[in-house]
């Protein structure tokens, strides 16, 4: 009896606590999908779901995307989707890569055309059931663009200042396309027509470039616009970039892979100014010939090409992380990214491109330049977004790759997770 009151040891006392906090311990993930919802709710604030179930936990993650710093009304809204979802044999209460996404879906859910009991899931793929589901709860006549609905799968569901889910509520309900009410520029009937007919796959800007070019008849220009910065900037003035797009169609037999260069001579001399001249704000190609045209953006090429020489470059002791993309090394093949503002100032004049005017984008992590060299020989410069997406390749003096290039391109993107821009170019004929 003496022995019920003697105190524990130290040892002893910190077997009994940890099997009081192992009594406790909820695996909720061998739960059913609705019981895990029931219980994410169940939380009275996010401290104490994170203390729980950890910060990185898919519940977590879920919780933080559909419910944290929400109203009541929305916390409910929220709620009835995620039970309609639980239902159903589907992975996306489980990725909390597609949290946001299954977030905007349940933000909406009110808003919907049919009910989830009336979905059937007919792949295994996440982000195809995701698709699939959009389709089902919001597009009432099914003829919404594929590229819109695509878009619900994607890590940026804003473009362009354009909301992509309550554009697909508005063209869902049977809305025209040019009639919503947040667009970056005016879309006429016809450019409303050319942008429903833009292929799956495509971003808005895509889209939207797709279906001015359509309108022009110059679609096979569409890939080499969205190389250049026409694909990349913001939609700026775009009455006038779309004039030099004009300038070059009725333009015969110039290639096509000056475009960019010219576009970038020509935003210099509109935004900063080229030499002494200032800034030309109202600079437009009217009256211009091709030629003059072509031999100032090599002149100017060439001069920012000599005075980064001559200079010794701005900012070559800048270094940033890079993005978190693999180098590649098959043999005598290596792509390494550039980290360096030197590294960068060598590689364009290596190649004659203007990659070091990319510093500060490197810096701040919106993409990263890698170099694709062959027995220490530069073959080619690459550039790929934040979002992992090879957006532009190009050799010296702006070249495109060649097939054996596009190869070896092909086996990094495999091996890293890359996606390749359908626009950038390959000289198939090399």
């Amino acid at each position: 009896m003496a022995n019920r009151n003697k105190p524990l040891s130290a040892e002893a006392y910190r077997r009994k606590q940890a099997g009081a906090a192992l009594a406790r311990h909820v695996d909720w993930r061998n739960w059913p999908q609705s019981k895990q919802v029931e219980y994410m709710f169940s939380f009275g604030s996010p401290h104490a779901l994170y203390e729980e179930l950890g910060v990185d936990s898919a519940l977590a993650q879920l919780y933080a995307a559909c419910v944290a710093g929400r109203t009541g009304p929305e916390q409910g809204s929220a709620l009835g989707a995620l039970r309609a979802l639980a239902t159903k044999r589907t992975g996306l209460l489980h990725r909390p890569e597609l949290a946001p996404n299954v977030a905007a879906l349940a933000s909406r859910y009110a808003k919907r055309v049919r009910e989830v009991a009336d979905w059937k899931p007919r792949s295994n793929n996440v982000f195809r059931q995701l698709a699939s589901l959009v389709r089902h709860l919001f597009d009432r006549y099914g003829n919404a663009p594929d590229w819109l609905i695509e878009s619900w799968t994607r890590p940026t569901l804003a473009q362009d200042g354009v909301s992509l889910p309550d554009l697909t509520l508005h063209l869902g309900q049977g809305h025209s396309l040019r009639s919503f009410p947040r667009l970056p520029v005016p879309i006429s009937k016809r450019l409303e027509h050319g942008m429903r007919e833009a292929p799956a796959g495509c971003t808005f800007r895509e889209a939207l470039r797709y279906a001015q070019l359509a309108a022009r008849g110059a679609l096979e220009w569409w890939g080499v616009v969205m190389e250049s910065r026409l694909g990349r900037a913001a939609l700026v003035d775009d009455g006038f970039w779309l004039s030099v797009v004009d300038f070059f169609v009725a333009s015969p037999m110039v290639d096509p892979r000056h475009f960019g260069p010219v576009c970038d001579w020509i935003h210099q001399k509109r935004s900063v100014g080229i030499g002494p001249e200032p800034a030309q704000p109202g600079f437009t190609l009217k009256g211009r010939s091709m030629a003059s045209v072509l031999a100032q953006t090599e002149q100017w090429h060439n001069g920012q090409a000599r005075t980064r020489r001559q200079s010794g470059g701005a900012n070559v002791a800048s270094s940033w992380p890079g993005l978190p993309v693999d180098n590649f090394l098959d043999g005598p093949v290596r792509i390494e990214q550039l980290t360096t503002g030197a590294q960068l100032q060598k590689e364009g004049n290596a190649q004659r491109n203007c990659v070091a005017t990319y510093l500060q984008s490197c810096l701040a992590g919106r993409c990263g330049i890698f170099s694709l060299t062959v027995d220490g020989t530069r073959g080619l410069t690459i550039e790929v977004n934040a979002h992992r997406t090879v957006v532009q390749v190009r050799g010296r003096y702006n070249r495109w790759m060649t097939p054996q290039e596009h190869a070896w391109i092909i086996q990094w993107l495999s091996q890293s997770r890359l996606v390749l821009s359908k626009h950038v170019g390959v000289d198939w004929q090399d």
